[in-house]
Order: structure tokens, then sequence, then C-alpha cells
């Protein structure tokens, strides 16, 4: 048999480009399966459906025709087994729940530059939507459209409510009649008739407070609204009728609801808000159980959506997650994607480390927290509180407050050990910062424990870089006070290890001028604020230019709440010797720091400045700077925000030079590639001894929509590239290689089809381990030989020739599966030696069945029936029929 490998070495490997993470859950409201073990939650274009006891996904469906987003999912009241969407442009999708196949698509008569807002079913024919564009400018458009054909049924032009991002809408049931309650964040609600055009009222808040957030009762003329001050309004009565109605106000909400939501029965109501707290009320007929409250609090996230079913209760937050909890308010689960950056964070930047050891990739979550994604299962292993700091409670004069953020991590190349910086400043009270380092466990709770904590690691400055060596065992930290510090770990009496400072190194002459600020020397303890002082806030009433509730709407993408240059820059600005990003050498000699458009190198031991690196081309400002590892260590790749330059250390000169407007710098320390992005999402994968890219990819994704801002490394197999890209602060991209088969063997056998069915069971070719050889008996190895031979005549005879299965015997049957059993010592020991010598004489004549890949059998039989027969009719004579002392205990004979 010839054995021809198949395989191309010389051929080019192809790189698939793909999202692995980063996607945003709660744009749109979810909703609970009919039978209740499951939610359904929009993805963009997509629906996801994830199992409400573990949190994983079930499932995905698609759309057959492409489209941008969807707005809205459903089922309809009179039918539970189908699954109702809609999209952006109109397009209303059926599926089937069952099975998730697309049973329908119908196109819904708007214009085409009409943009669909929100989608509700009134039953399996009808649907409601509000739109914007086109003729409507800005108002906005209201109409039941046919799920069937897509035709207008009703267009509701006396409904004038003009268009905000604050937009809320809920169906119900008032005098036998289907209503749309509408708030779009004024100070009216809009009630509209949807079987009677005509038939409409608007509701005015009693206390002038603007609406956030409606909710209709779905069997009771009742709507419940919240307004900012945080005040919950149940309306009872006609609603067609703003003079027949009557109102209860609930209050315990302190700043601006977002969300609020009737149960199935209507006899509780949950709100939620800024506050980060779910509350449940007691309304309806319960008189028994009046104002009573039931709570779930610190939420991670501002809460956005509340979906309520029989049984649960789907909680959406800002953090870009999904609490399930039982009616009990008790929480179940969390469905998490990464991202749900605060403003701060995203305003500051994030970091994107991969740590090899569990295999995830270690980057920016909420406020004061690192995110630990798994590159494998594409899910949210573990949240790392890295602050250990209770959030800050907003006030109305300040609805969000800042906090203390993580601004930079590094990792170790064996991944033992975390550095971590965090850093507030309000510019009232003296900034708040620290360094922490962590050390690895193995551990359920947390991968990561604190080992040593530095406060005011730079003197209340902000880090700005931070760099570990492959083994953990120094950091570097750069800060905003134009200094770098060295730290290294050292262990102390008893076996315990700790961090400490060695020395501070800087390059300007002095540093007394660059601590002049105000915030740093003459700090208060905060604001002059007299108690009970009467102060207006425009936001509660009107709809200001910069409306800060339009903001805390979509402040899960929001970055213009913040100012990044109040939070980064606490000293006086200098450019010239401001610090960039640090890097170690491979081996842990040299230092490598920007100040400014210095580039200059250290000795690590002595801390002294061995040499300042310049050139014309990197001014006016370094941004990053790696050493290049294993063969290419002697290189030192740096960037500036036009330029990525590669210097020799052996030579202190510019090897090469290319005009980019790079974004980032990536090395990978198990190999000597590096990579950079830049402002056009390009993607260079190279190395440092040849300006020739290895891999280049360009434009992978439109810069109008995001910019890759951060890049990793991820593990590979030989010279294979995995890299992994960061946009939008949370979207996470891999570019890897494509999966391809391996080499495969093709057998060339002296036969072209196997002569019986059971031989196409076995394998052409069956590798086993090789083994030395081993002097083994003369007659056993007769007896494997003839053994090889009847099983190939075996396999190789025609089926009809096969004796029946019942006259093979268990030992048979039992070698071809593979099974040894051991030998039983009988008293007819002599007579089955002699059946087994004469079987292998009679069969020593048999071909042998040679080559690396015969069959591997552990024991080989041919049949005999005669000396079969002989054995059996002697173990009949010598041995009774009836064992008399059984049939005596089992009789009683």
């Amino acid at each position: 048999m010839g054995v021809k490998t198949f395989s191309d070495n010389n051929a080019e490997v192809k790189y698939n480009f793909h999202r692995k993470a980063g996607r945003s859950i709660i744009e749109r409201r979810p909703i609970f399966s009919t039978d209740g073990e499951s939610v359904a939650i929009i993805v963009e274009n997509v629906v996801r459906v994830y199992n409400i006891q573990t949190g994983d996904i079930v499932r995905t469906l698609e759309t057959e025709t492409s489209v941008n987003e969807l707005v809205g999912i459903q089922f309809p009241e009179d039918e539970d087994y189908n699954l109702y969407s809609c999209s952006d442009c109109g397009c209303v999708t059926t599926w089937t729940w069952e099975n998730g196949a697309v049973l329908r698509e119908t196109k819904l008569a708007i214009p085409s530059d009409t943009k669909v807002l929100s989608f509700d079913l009134l039953d399996s024919k009808e649907c409601f939507i509000t739109a914007i564009g086109g003729s409507y400018k800005k108002l906005l458009h209201l109409g039941t459209y046919s799920v069937k054909t897509g035709e207008l049924v009703h267009e509701y032009t006396d409904t004038k409510a003009f268009y905000t991002e604050i937009l809320r809408v809920s169906l119900g049931w008032c005098n036998g009649d289907r209503f749309a309650a509408i708030s779009n964040g004024t100070k009216c609600l809009f009630i509209q008739n949807l079987n009677q055009p005509h038939i409409r009222s608007e509701i005015l808040n009693h206390n002038r407070f603007r609406i956030l957030a409606v909710a209709a009762h779905s069997k009771e003329n009742s709507v419940a609204i919240a307004d900012a001050v945080g005040r919950i309004t149940v309306i009872r009565g006609n609603l067609f009728d703003h003079m027949k109605i009557a109102r209860e106000v609930m209050h315990w909400h302190f700043l601006p609801p977002l969300a609020v939501c009737f149960s199935g029965q209507g006899s509780y109501l949950y709100t939620g808000g800024m506050e980060k707290v779910l509350v449940k009320w007691t309304t309806g007929h319960l008189t028994s159980k009046a104002n009573e409250k039931m709570f779930i609090p610190r939420l991670p996230g501002m809460v956005r959506y509340i979906t309520v079913n029989d049984s649960h209760v789907a909680i959406t937050l800002t953090n870009n997650s999904v609490v399930i909890a039982s009616a009990q308010m008790r929480v179940v689960s969390t469905i998490l994607e990464c991202g749900g950056l605060s403003p701060a964070a995203r305003a500051i930047g994030t970091s994107l480390l991969y740590h090899k050891p569990l295999g995830a990739l270690l980057m920016g979550g909420r406020t004061g927290h690192l995110q630990l994604l798994s590159t494998t299962t594409d899910k949210v292993l573990y949240n790392v509180d890295i602050t250990r700091m209770n959030s800050i409670p907003p006030a109305r004069r300040n609805l969000l407050p800042l906090e203390t953020e993580v601004t930079c991590a590094a990792v170790s190349a064996d991944g033992c050990w975390l550095v971590t910086s965090e850093y507030r400043n309000d510019g009232v009270v003296y900034p708040e910062e620290m360094l922490k380092f962590w050390q690895i466990q193995k551990k359920t709770v947390s991968p990561f424990k604190l080992n040593t904590c530095v406060n005011l690691s730079h003197g209340g400055c902000n880090v700005v870089s931070l760099a570990l060596n492959n083994k953990g065992e120094f950091c570097i930290s750069a800060g905003a006070d134009q200094k770098f510090r060295i730290w290294k770990r050292e262990s102390q009496k008893g076996k315990k290890i700790s961090w400490s400072c060695q020395t501070a190194c800087y390059y300007s002459s002095g540093i007394a001028q660059f601590t002049a600020s105000n915030v740093l020397n003459s700090f208060k303890n905060g604001e002059e604020y007299t108690p009970g002082e009467v102060e207006e806030f425009p936001y509660l009433t009107e709809n200001t230019r910069n409306d800060i509730i339009k903001k805390l709407y979509n402040i899960h993408k929001e970055q213009s709440l913040f100012d990044a240059e109040v939070f980064d820059s606490n000293v006086k600005k200098d450019g010239e010797f401001d610090m960039g990003g640090v890097a170690i050498s491979q081996d842990g000699s040299l230092i490598a720091a920007w100040f400014g458009c210095k580039l200059t190198l250290w000795d690590t031991h002595l801390c002294t400045l061995r040499t300042t690196l310049s050139h014309p081309a990197l001014r006016p400002k370094g941004v990053h700077v790696q050493f290049g590892n294993h063969d290419a260590a002697h290189y030192l790749v740096c960037t500036t925000e036009t330029c990525v330059a590669v210097w020799s250390l052996l030579s202190l000169t510019v090897k090469w030079l290319v005009q980019l407007n790079p974004t980032y710098l990536a090395a990978d320390p198990f190999s000597n590639k590096m990579a950079v992005t830049t402002s056009s999402n390009d993607v260079y994968v190279f190395s440092p001894q040849n300006s020739t890219p290895i891999l280049a990819r360009k434009s992978l994704l439109n810069p109008k929509t995001g910019v890759f801002k951060l890049c990793t490394f991820g593990s590979t197999d030989g010279d294979d590239i995995r890299l992994y890209v960061m946009r939008n602060d949370s979207e996470v991209y891999c570019l890897e290689p494509e999966q391809k088969e391996e080499s495969r063997l093709e057998a060339m056998s002296r036969r072209s089809l196997p002569a019986s069915n059971f031989s196409n069971l076995l394998a052409e070719q069956q590798l086993s381990d090789v083994r030395a050889a081993a002097p083994t008996d003369a007659l056993a190895l007769d007896s494997d030989t003839s053994g090889h031979a009847a099983l190939s005549q075996f396999l190789i005879a025609s089926p009809h020739m096969v004796p029946p299965v019942s006259l093979l015997c268990t030992s048979f049957l039992q070698s071809m599966s593979g099974q040894q059993q051991p030998e039983e010592a009988t008293e007819d020991q002599d007579d089955k030696m002699d059946v087994e010598s004469n079987s292998s004489d009679e069969e020593g004549d048999t071909p042998k069945l040679n080559g690396p890949y015969a069959p591997k059998i552990t024991q080989l039989w041919t049949p005999n029936y005669e000396g079969v027969k002989e054995k059996k009719l002697k173990k009949i004579i010598k041995e009774p029929f009836l064992d008399l002392h059984t049939t005596e205990a089992m009789f009683g004979v």
C-alpha cells in the first residue's frame, strides 16, 4: 500500500477579519418567549435568544433581506408561535418560533427616506409604527399598517408630536378600543385611538415636569408615566378626555426614572432609572399590600428598559447587560456583553491586553472595572473590580458625577502579574490617584488578588503609560508629572512579596513648575453650597439645546458629557517634556521613555540616562515605543502622530521610517512581530528587521463609524498571526487565519473497493505507536501471523459466505471489538492448548498481512468447530447437570 501526502507549504495563508464581541444589546427593549424559558434581545440587525437560567445564547434569528438595524420585536396576542420584527427601513419579518425559520417578509408602504422609530403589534394582522423623515420633517408620522400586505390602514395626522430622541410608545385598551400612549420628552402625553383616528387627547403633566417614560395597562383604562423630578403617576379613567381622569402619585425616585412597566395582570408596577435601583410597586386591587415596595439595589448600571412576564423581570442596563430577576426580586442570571464604558473612560481611553494563561482579553468595563473576555467562547468571564469603591450618588445639580476610572493597565508576558492605575480629578478636591499590583490566583471569584496598593504614586498626577517585563519582576510607570518611576518586586521576611519604588527619573532640569496647578496646590474640601438653597434646573421642564436628559438616554455611547482635557491636564502644559509611552527591553537591561520629542534610553539597574535619540521627523511629540523581541531584540520601534520609525540599538541610527497616521503600536512578546493601526483603519503586521510588512490590510472598516485605537497579539501556532483590535472602545475584532484542512493522506490500495460491507467499517490506514522490537517466542509469532491471515480471509470473504453470528463464539466477537479477557485455568487446559496449537498449525501456510498500516489485533482466533464441540462434550461429562446444593437451597429439597 502506498501513501501520498497532499500539502503545499508555499501556499499563502488567508486571513479572516470578523467581529468577536462588543455589540450593543441595550438599544431596544427585550421580550420574553411565550413559554417563559428564554428572552429575545435585538442586537443590531439580528435577534439573539438567550436562556433565562444560564444566560447562554440558544440561537440567532436573522432576516433574509439585508437590513441596517431592527427597531422592535413582539409576539402578537392572538398567536404565540410566530415572532414579528420590524427594521428601520420598514421591513417586517415573521419567524416561526419553534425552528427560527423566516415565514414571511413584508415591506411597509412608507417612503424610502423615512426611518421607523418604534414598532408595536395590535394583533397578527396589523401593527402601529412611529417614523420620522420624508415630508414629515420634525413631526412624528403615526400609522397603522398591515403586516400581511404592508398597506397603510390608518394614518393619524391630528396628533402632532415633535420628534426627540426621548421617545416611548405603549399600547393599551380604553373603553374597548385600542390606543397608543406616546411620550416624547415633553410635558404632554399623547393618547391616540387606533380604531377611530379622530379620537385623540393630550394629557398635560400636572406638575409641569417633562414625561420621560410611559407604560399602558394591558387590561384596564390606565397608564403610568415617569417625569424628570422622579415621580411616578398612574392615570386612570377615560383617557380620551383629559377632564375625566384621576391621578395617583407615587414618589420614591430622587432622580429621573428612565423606564416604567406594568406586570402582566397589572397588580404591580416596576420602575427604574439613574439610581441604579429597580423598584416594584404594589398597585391595583391588592389593598392589603398598599404602598408596599420591593427593591433590587446596587445594579451595575442605569435602568433603560424593563420587561415583565408572569415569573421573571428583564432589566436592561447602561453597562451593556441585561439582568434577569425573579418575580420575588431575586437576580437569576446576567446576560453581559463587553462594553458599557462610562463617558469618562471613553474619553481618556481604555486598555486591551491578552492574558495568555486565561486565554482571554483584558479590557475596560464599567466604572472602576476591567473585563476578561474569553477568546474561545466570546463571553465575559469576569468583571474585576479594580477601584473597589462605591459609585458616587448623583444629585439633581450634578446628574453625572465624575468617578474614579481605570486609566492604564499592563500585564506580564507570563500572565502572573497585572498593574493598574486609577485616577479621579473633579477640579475641586485633591486628585485621587493609585497604582495597584495584582497577582494571579486560581480561584473562581476573581482571577487576580491585590498585592500592593500605592496611593499618590505620582503625587496626584495621572499615569499615562505602564510597562512590565516578561517575568513581572519590575514595572515602569510614567505620569503627567513628567517622571517615570521604577518599581521592583521584593520578597520580605516570611516570603511575603511586595512592590516598592526604587527611584524616579526625569529628563528636565526641574519639576516644581510643572505641579503649579490650582487643583494640586490650592485645593478645597468641596464646593460652597448652602443647604436649602433654591436652585433652578432647566432640564426638568425644558428641552434645552444641550439637553442632559437626552444625553443620559444615550450615555452608553455618549462622549460629549465629559471633557478629557479637564480630566487629564491637571498639570501645566509643556509639550517639550510631556511623558509618552515607556517600554522595557526583552532582557530587562534597558528602559525606553518618551519625553516630548526626545526618545531616551535608561539603564535599568543603575537608573542612569544612557543616551537620547532624536530625529526631525519625530516632532512634535512621541506617542508609543516598543522594543523588539527574539531575533529583533536590538531594534526599537516608536511612533508619533504622523510616522513610524525603527531605531537600531547597535548603531543608534534610524533604520527605516514610514509616514503613517498611527493610532497604536503593539509588540508580540513571543515572536519578533509587531502591529500598528492607523486612523484610516489600516492594519500592518511587520518585523523591525524589514520595512516590508508581513501582513497588510487596508480600510478594514469605514473610519467614519469608528477608528481602531487599540490592538494586541493573541496566541498562535507557528508563524500564524492572530491580532485583536478594538474600535469605539468596545467593539473587538479579530484578524486570524481562516480554518484550513490538514494535509490529508490518499491511500492507493491493491484493491479498488472492499469486498464486504463489514470491511467498510475499517480505516484504510491504522496508525499506532512505534515500539521497539523485543524478543518473542517463535510459537507466539507464528500464532500471531496465522491469526492475521485468518482475520484477513474473514474480512475479504463475500457477505453470503460469512457464517451466521449465532455460530461465532463470544471470544471471537470480543477480539474483534478489541476487548481482552484473561484466560481461565480449567482442568482441560491441556486440551485447550492443543486446540490452539492445532489451529495454528493448520493455518500456518496462510499468506502474511504485513506493512506499516496493518491492523493491530491483540487476540486472534480462527473457527475450529470440531475442537469446540469436543471441548463442550468433555465439560458436560465431567460436571454434573444439576448442582445439588443449589437446588436444595432454592426448592427446599
